[in-house]
């Protein structure tokens, strides 16, 4: 007799959550499937022979001295074979805690509840620890790239949500065949776990085998607790050795190899550039400067707003010496000073670029942010009678730990106060930080110097190192690589002055705190936003000023924010009476935006290189050209967040650190290629406007 948990149907954002039933003995078994997830005799021994003995990961993990060890699994499942070998790493490691890091990636088309997977790991207390740190960080179940950071920072587990062979094929670092191995994070061992391929037959296909080959270094290593010939044939045919060895239990084999030949790039293709019709898009996004290069020592980062401090942090604890130059005393005196910054969501009921890459950013940011976030929940209001159909649809597409749709009743309770509209979507797992303090404690690292110079020029030596210079001409830093953060100001470089970026001024409007508005528990949006009071008052923002330039407080903008707090919602203004205007207190500051309204994270191009090599694209957009950008060598740009800092550049400081580290990528590679600096060349090329 099994116990079966209810169902859980697929979401319309195409990621399905495991179907669990829980057997006598309280082992969890896919009903989709019609399988075990593990041995039920010892999950932990059997994880621990197939996957960590069969790679021979202790040996390797004693001998070599390396910085980092890349696993990567075909099903995450339980997180049983993540736990095993974390738990392992951290074992071998514990005299140099800060020295070595496990990368560890899961593909995962059927992740667990939450619900479930605590579930399943009460079973394996030697491991709770670990497994309470997943559990804390678990993500919620919609489809994409999902980055964790564990044990401080030793363990890196990337899920990736989708199906396996995609998933693997979207962290490649280009789709362009004969460019499929170049750059990409090199996987020192692979788990190639999940359902048996008699019960499993989509997952385990000829694209699958050819993406491992892909992502393998030399001598990687595989393991699996199979030993089907389709297997042990995929994996021969693109390069690995394969044996037969006894599997775990009553299992008679299963199979194990090595690397022995790396892929070839395919040869029918040609190399030349042609104006002919592609199928393949030019790989202009490809940094292969960057894999070419001695592994980076030091950075230097222009900018003290978030996006900068964010980026420092990153390096840092990659081991990278960091000097973060601010041009003020202090860091976060412009975009990033406000008192409160609300992590801000912007749904769709559609899959696009934009969208995606705002839900990823908003996910990941949820969980960077986790120890200083005031977890108020954001609830976001109609703005319009479109906003209002399109509510359910937003509501039916993600799962209910992400938004869920609210009426009436529900809004007071949530929202703390009277409200007049009839609905809202609730986002219970958001809220609001404090942008100074978050950027001083992104700093307290001891890989950071804070430094005050007001960088001028950016200047590369004959050893390929950069030098940062302040107006009179005099070295403030000098590192090997060098990170743009300076908003508006990151375009001011000879390497930069083409980008687009356009600066918005915006004010806020700050609200002393009444015996009424005291009720607010929750960040309220809509056509403006209103946070609960910190230190007796709130924040209310903020203006969108075109064109203008001004930085004094404005009595105009004040009222306009008052206006939009009542479009917002008419009963929100009956919280504060009739304020006087003219003692508001505000700040002012100036929002960096691009023309697409994403932000521009990623290494830095050669203007006029890329203006030579991809010539072709004005005669044919679709034009054959299989040439790798260039791009200025170690240079990185973070900027062009617009209102949307607090949610983009810590998922975008991320995305740097694995291009300067070559690591695995935090985001898919249509969103790594919309987010390039260089996007916006090809775009103008393609157009000819340049």
């Amino acid at each position: 007799m099994t116990e079966t948990a209810p169902p859980h149907p697929a979401p319309p954002n195409d990621l399905q959550v495991a179907e669990i039933e829980w057997s006598e003995n309280g082992q969890p078994q896919s009903s989709i499937f019609n399988d075990v997830y593990f041995s039920s005799a010892s999950g932990i021994d059997e994880s621990r022979y197939v996957f960590i003995d069969q790679n021979d990961l202790i040996e390797r993990w004693q001998a070599q001295d390396l910085p980092h060890f890349t696993i990567a699994e075909t099903g995450f499942g339980t997180g049983l074979n993540f736990l095993c070998a974390a738990h392992q790493w951290l074992q071998l490691n514990t005299d140099k805690p800060s020295a070595r890091t496990l990368h560890y990636l899961a593909a995962e088309k059927y992740p667990l509840t939450k619900t479930d997977l605590v579930r399943a790991l009460a079973l394996w207390p030697e491991l709770a620890n670990l497994s309470l740190e997943l559990v804390e960080q678990y993500p919620i179940a919609v489809p994409g790239i999902h980055q964790l950071s564990m044990a401080k920072g030793q363990i890196r587990l990337t899920l990736l949500y989708g199906d396996a062979s995609e998933m693997f094929a979207a962290i490649k670092q280009s789709d362009h065949p004969l460019f499929a191995r170049q750059g990409n994070t090199r996987v020192n061992a692979w788990f190639l776990d999940g359902f048996a391929p008699a019960k499993n037959p989509e997952m385990w296909t000829d694209d699958l085998f050819q993406h491992i080959a892909d992502l393998s270094g030399q001598h990687a290593t595989f393991s699996t607790f199979t030993a089907a010939g389709i297997v042990k044939r995929g994996l021969a045919t693109v390069g690995f050795s394969v044996s037969k060895v006894p599997g775990f239990g009553h299992k008679r084999d299963m199979l194990r190899g090595e690397m022995l030949s790396l892929p070839l790039a395919t040869a029918s293709i040609s190399t030349r550039p042609a104006a002919v019709n592609s199928p393949y898009l030019p790989p202009w996004y490809l940094n292969i400067q960057n894999t070419e290069r001695a592994t980076p020592c030091s950075a230097i980062i222009i900018g003290g707003g978030i996006a900068g401090c964010c980026t420092a942090r990153s390096l840092a604890e990659r081991g990278l010496r960091v000097t973060l130059i601010e041009r003020h005393t202090r860091l976060a005196q412009e975009a990033s000073g406000n008192p409160q910054g609300i992590l801000y969501p912007k749904l769709s009921s559609k899959s696009s670029v934009l969208a995606r890459f705002g839900l990823a950013s908003l996910l990941f940011s949820s969980r960077y942010h986790r120890h200083w976030l005031h977890p108020s929940g954001v609830l976001v209001l109609p703005e319009s009678p479109a906003d209002i159909e399109h509510f359910p649809k937003i509501d039916q597409r993600y799962p209910d730990d992400l938004v869920q749709l609210k009426t009436s009743g529900a809004l007071v309770d949530i929202a703390g106060v009277a409200l007049a509209s009839d609905c809202g979507l609730f986002f219970p797992g958001l809220g609001w930080i404090h942008p100074p303090d978050t950027c001083r404690t992104l700093t307290e690292h001891p890989n950071i110097q804070v430094i005050q110079a007001d960088i001028d020029r950016l200047e590369q030596n004959k050893q390929q190192r950069w030098l940062a210079e302040d107006s009179s001409g005099a070295t403030a830093a000098i590192a090997d690589i060098a990170v743009i953060a300076c908003g508006n100001g990151s375009r001011h470089f000879a390497q930069t002055s083409h980008l687009p970026l356009k600066p918005i001024r915006g004010q806020i409007s700050t609200l002393p705190e009444t015996s009424a508005s005291r009720s607010l528990k929750t960040v309220i949006c809509g056509r403006g936003y209103l946070a609960p009071a910190i230190e007796g008052n709130h924040t209310l923002g903020a203006t969108y000023n075109v064109g203008e330039t001004g930085t004094a407080l404005s009595e105009t903008d004040h009222r306009t924010n008052l206006q939009h707090l009542q479009d917002t919602d008419s009963a929100l203004p009956e919280l504060f009476g009739s304020p006087d205007i003219a003692s508001l207190a505000g700040r002012v500051g100036f929002r960096c935006t691009t023309p697409d309204y994403l932000p521009v994270a990623g290494p830095a191009p050669d203007y006029q290189q890329y203006r030579q090599d991809y010539a072709l694209l004005r005669k044919n957009a679709r034009a054959h050209i299989p040439v790798a950008g260039k791009h200025w060598p170690g240079l990185y740009l973070n900027c062009g967040h617009g209102s949307r800092g607090m949610s983009y550049a810590p998922l975008c400081a991320e995305l740097i650190a694995s291009q300067i580290c070559n690591e695995i990528p935090p985001l898919e590679l249509d969103l790594r290629q919309a987010i390039h600096p260089g996007r916006f060349i090809i775009r103008d090329m393609k157009r000819n406007k340049i």
